[in-house]
């Protein structure tokens, strides 16, 4: 049976895994990634059309300056609009969360196994909690440089709103902002770090009591050789 100590700092980084899987669920689920206002103009009218979407689904409205009704909200899937380089940046993030959600799940069930037991196996250690918290921290890292990138570089959000416009505008420039689904990435590699630092802790705590068990037994060999 592991120690107390051991139980408790393993349960800390359990709780700190499963947090960062219940965010990246959410990350995966909501809508809340990329805000942007991407002015038009046509004749005589001028505008901003807002568009809103995540790593699925997005949104849709156009909203006039001039004199004239805006169109209402619409939703859209955001594979069937974007193209090219954007699309492939937006899988590969797909994948990466995908990739980080079973990080966190191995992570959680390491550390789990780790609070009821003292299992044999190194990968199922430390060393396995090691990879899975950095592999994780790493890909959400990589998530946030992509989307910013497909949002700034790629222009992503003025290639949606060309393609789903249908009044033949002119799209010049373009705003961007960032929603909480796009942040919560940066409290994924926190949790991750808090993961790592609980069980750091529980090593060093381990080499300090085993340093301590080594110096009676040091100290009684010296005795046995003097004598």
């Amino acid at each position: 049976m592991p120690s107390k100590q051991k139980t408790l700092l393993f349960l800390s980084g359990f709780v700190a895994s499963i947090g960062s899987f219940a965010i990246v669920c959410t990350c995966l689920a909501t809508t809340e990634w990329v805000s942007s206002k991407v002015d038009y103009r046509k004749d005589n009218s001028s505008g901003y059309v807002n568009i809103q979407y995540g790593l699925f689904q997005g949104t849709h409205a156009k909203i006039p300056l001039t004199a004239g009704l805006g169109s209402e909200t619409i939703k859209f899937q955001v594979m069937d609009y974007v193209k090219d380089s954007a699309k492939i940046i937006q899988i590969v993030i797909i994948l990466f969360l995908v990739l980080g959600l079973i990080c966190s799940f191995l992570s959680s069930a390491i550390t789990c196994l780790n609070s009821v037991s003292n299992p044999y196996l190194t990968y199922l250690g430390p060393i396995g909690v090691y990879v899975c918290v950095s592999l994780n921290a790493i890909l959400s890292l990589l998530c946030m440089i992509l989307c910013a990138a497909n949002a700034e570089i790629t222009g992503m959000p003025k290639q949606l709103a060309m393609t789903l416009d249908k009044a033949g505008d002119q799209f010049y420039k373009t705003r961007v902002s960032y929603g909480y689904s796009f942040w919560l990435l940066i409290l994924i590699i926190a949790l991750n770090f808090a993961t790592v630092a609980v069980i750091y802790v529980y090593q060093q705590a381990k080499y300090t009591k085993q340093k301590e068990q080594e110096r009676p037994m040091e100290k009684a060999t010296q005795d046995v050789i003097l004598f």
